[in-house]
């Protein structure tokens, strides 16, 4: 995760989103559309309230027809790309958000929307240095 492509925001976008906070399995997450069936999405550092992340869930969701929830991973404390020099807080933040805790909350999201949908769809993003790009969860 220190590589310059998972710091790298690029360019921030203006949204209006389209869903909003929800608490969900004790985790603030965001949710847009109304479909039957859900896409659970993963974030890169910069977390579930960046305005680009949550621009994509709504186009998924507009697109396919799907509810989107992206949780907060990283509990209100996403890398703050608005301090100098936010590469150097990295290896301190990483160690206050371990991806084994990224997956946990992913976990119980998961055993508590289940049986709401027709089926799941999680999508991993820079969190995982792009090696895993989809895993489909369908019951």
């Amino acid at each position: 995760m220190d590589s310059s492509h998972c710091t790298d925001p690029g360019a921030k976008q203006t949204h209006q989103s389209q869903g909003y906070e929800e608490d969900i399995a004790g985790v603030k997450t965001y949710k847009t559309g109304q479909g039957k069936s859900a896409i659970v999405l993963f974030t890169d550092i910069l977390g579930y309230s960046f305005p680009n992340t949550r621009k994509a869930a709504d186009r998924f969701a507009e697109e396919t027809g799907t509810t989107v929830l992206i949780p907060d991973y990283f509990n209100g404390d996403p890398i703050d790309i608005n301090i100098p020099n936010y590469r150097d807080t990295m290896p301190d933040w990483q160690k206050r958000h371990p991806v084994t805790e990224a997956c946990t909350i992913a976990d119980n999201l998961i055993s508590t929307i289940k049986g709401h949908y027709e089926s799941i769809q999680v999508k991993l993003n820079s969190l995982f240095n792009n090696k895993i790009k989809y895993v489909f969860i369908l019951f």
